[in-house]
C-alpha cells in the first residue's frame, strides 16, 4: 500500500532535476566515514554531501499518492497528442483495419455529433462546464463564502466534511452502477448455486433518488457482503474475487457516505456556528432537504451524448476490437483522462473534440478560476488562468497561455513553426477577437512554439496542493 502519510512537496524545478541527474556513484568504502562524536552533531554514516544532495535534489516521495500523481503528470503521453492521432485520421484507419460493424457505426455517430457551427460551440463549452463544475449554484457560492470567512479549524474541517458527503450523494446514482459491475463480475467467479443465490440477493437493487441510498446501504450490509465473506471463507477462494470484493467494499463505503439524512444531519451541526449560521440566514435542515432532492444531478450527463459514443469507442479499443497492436492508444487515452480527473488536479479540466465549420480541431483546458486563492465571491475580483492547447487539422498545434483580471486579459500565443500566417496577422486577429468580446488588452505575445508547454509549468497549485479537499473516506 502507498505510504499516504509521507506526502512532500517537491522543489522548484523537479522535472529538469530527475532527469540531469549525474551524481557519479561513490565506491564502496570500507571505513567509518562519520564516526559517533557526543560533542557535536554528525550526519549519519554513510552519508555523504554527493548522495545528501542527491536526496535533496528529488525533494519527492514516490512511495506516496501525490508523488505517484506527480510522477505519472511527467511519464503519460498528453491526451491532445493521442486523440489529435485518433481523430485526424485514426479512427479512420481502425475501420479499415477490420474493427467490428458496431465499432465503426459508433465511430461515425461520434463524428456526426462534433459537427457544429460557432453558436453550436458555445453551447457545446458550457455544457461541458456545467457537466464539470458541481458545486455550483448560489447555495455553494454562500458555502464558498463561509468557507473562506471560518474563524475556526473545526469549522472548517465540518464544512469540507459536508462537501465530501454531498460528493458521494450526488455520485449515489454512479456508485451504484459501480456496485452492480462489481457484483456482476464477482458472479463470473462463483459456482453456480452459489451464484444463483447473489443473483436473488441483488434484485432490487437501484437507485431512483437519493431516499434510496439508506435501503439499498442496509441490504448490501445486512445481507450481500456478507454471503460474500462467508462463500470466500467456504471455499478458501484467496483469487481475484478478492479484489473484486474489495473493489464492492470501496463502492459500498462510499456510496454509504452519501446518505441524505446523514448529510441534512450535518448541515444541522454547520447551523451551531454562528458565522456559518449568519451566511445562510433563514435557511434550515428541511430546506435544504427539499433542495436536495429537486436537484437532477445527471442534467449535465444527458446533454454530453458525445462522452457515451466516445467511451464506446475507447472500451472496444481497450478489449482489443481494433487489434492488439493498437489497445496501447487506448489505454493512453483512459489514463489521461484519469489523471486530468484526479483529486490531486486543483484546476478545472475539459476537451473539446469539435469540427468546426468544415475544420476537425481537438482541443484541452485548463482553468483555475481563483489563481491567487482570494475565495471573492464576485468572480470579476478574482484573477483566472487558463491553458488552452487546440491541434487544428492541416494547421498544427497552438498553446494560449492567458490570464483574466477585472476585464482585462493577458496573453502569450505560441504557434506552430509550420503556420504561413505573420506574427503581426495572429496579433491583430486576437486584438479584434478581445475587443468584439469587449475585453482590454493588458499583455499579448505572440511566438513560435519550441514544444507543448506542461501543464504543472502553468499551475504551481499542483505541486503546492493548496485549495484541495481531502476525499478520502
Amino acid at each position: 500500500m502507498s505510504n499516504i502519510l509521507k506526502v512532500t512537496t517537491p522543489l522548484s524545478g523537479y522535472e529538469n532535476n530527475v532527469r540531469n541527474n549525474n551524481v557519479a556513484e561513490q565506491p564502496d568504502k570500507m571505513q567509518i566515514q562519520n564516526p559517533v562524536d557526543p560533542s557535536r552533531v554528525v550526519r549519519p554514516d554513510g552519508r555523504t554531501d554527493a548522495n545528501s544532495q542527491q536526496q535533496a535534489q528529488l525533494g519527492l516521495n514516490y512511495d506516496s499518492n501525490f508523488g505517484a500523481f506527480v510522477q505519472s503528470l511527467r511519464d503519460t503521453p498528453g491526451l491532445s497528442e493521442v486523440m489529435s492521432k485518433l481523430m485526424f485520421g485514426g479512427m479512420n484507419n481502425l475501420v479499415e483495419s477490420g474493427i467490428g460493424p458496431d465499432t465503426a457505426e459508433e465511430i461515425s455517430a461520434f463524428f456526426n455529433l462534433l459537427k457544429m457551427n460557432n453558436e453550436e460551440l458555445l453551447t457545446f463549452l458550457k455544457n461541458q462546464m456545467a457537466g464539470s463544475v458541481r458545486f455550483q449554484g448560489p447555495f455553494f457560492e454562500l458555502m464558498r463564502q463561509a468557507l473562506t470567512n471560518s474563524p475556526t479549524v473545526e469549522q472548517r474541517a465540518a464544512i469540507l466534511a459536508f462537501l465530501k458527503r454531498y460528493s458521494d450523494m450526488s455520485s449515489g446514482k454512479h456508485l451504484m452502477e459501480n456496485i452492480k459491475g462489481n457484483l456482476a463480475d464477482i458472479k463470473k467467479h462463483m459456482f453456480h448455486n452459489e451464484r444463483d443465490q447473489l443473483e436473488q440477493l441483488t434484485q432490487g437493487l437501484s437507485h431512483k433518488s437519493p431516499q434510496d441510498t439508506a435501503g439499498n446501504t442496509a441490504r448490501l450490509q445486512q445481507q450481500i457482503i456478507p454471503f460474500l465473506g462467508r462463500y470466500i471463507a467456504q471455499t478458501r477462494n484467496m483469487g481475484h474475487i478478492r479484489d473484486l470484493v474489495s473493489q464492492l467494499l470501496f463502492n459500498a463505503a462510499r456510496y454509504e457516505n452519501g446518505n441524505l439524512d446523514q448529510l441534512i444531519e450535518d448541515f444541522k451541526n454547520l447551523l451551531n456556528f454562528p458565522s456559518f449560521q449568519k451566511s445562510f440566514n433563514g435557511m434550515d435542515e428541511e430546506q435544504l432537504r427539499q433542495l436536495l432532492l429537486n436537484l437532477n444531478f445527471d442534467k449535465a450527463a444527458g446533454q454530453a451524448q458525445w462522452i457515451d459514443k466516445f467511451l464506446g469507442i475507447v472500451e472496444s479499443g481497450m478489449r482489443g476490437d481494433a487489434g492488439l497492436e493498437n489497445r496501447q492508444v487506448f489505454e493512453n487515452v483512459v489514463n489521461s483522462l484519469l489523471l486530468n480527473e484526479s483529486v490531486y488536479m486543483p484546476v478545472l479540466h475539459m476537451m473539446l473534440p469539435v469540427e468546426l465549420n468544415g475544420h476537425l480541431m481537438f482541443s484541452e483546458l485548463w482553468v483555475d478560476p481563483d489563481e491567487e486563492g482570494s475565495g471573492a465571491s464576485d468572480p470579476k475580483e478574482r484573477v483566472s488562468k487558463l491553458l488552452i492547447k487546440f491541434d487544428i487539422k492541416d494547421v498544427g498545434f497552438f498553446d494560449l497561455l492567458m490570464v483574466y483580471e477585472q476585464e482585462s486579459v493577458s496573453m502569450r500565443l505560441f504557434y506552430p513553426k509550420e503556420l504561413p500566417s505573420s506574427e503581426t496577422d495572429l496579433r491583430n486577429a486576437l486584438r479584434e477577437i478581445l475587443s468584439r468580446n469587449q475585453l482590454n488588452c493588458d499583455y499579448l505575445s505572440v511566438e513560435k512554439s519550441t514544444g507543448p508547454i506542461p501543464v504543472s509549468s502553468v499551475f504551481s497549485k499542483i505541486f503546492e496542493r493548496k485549495n484541495s479537499i481531502n476525499v478520502t473516506i
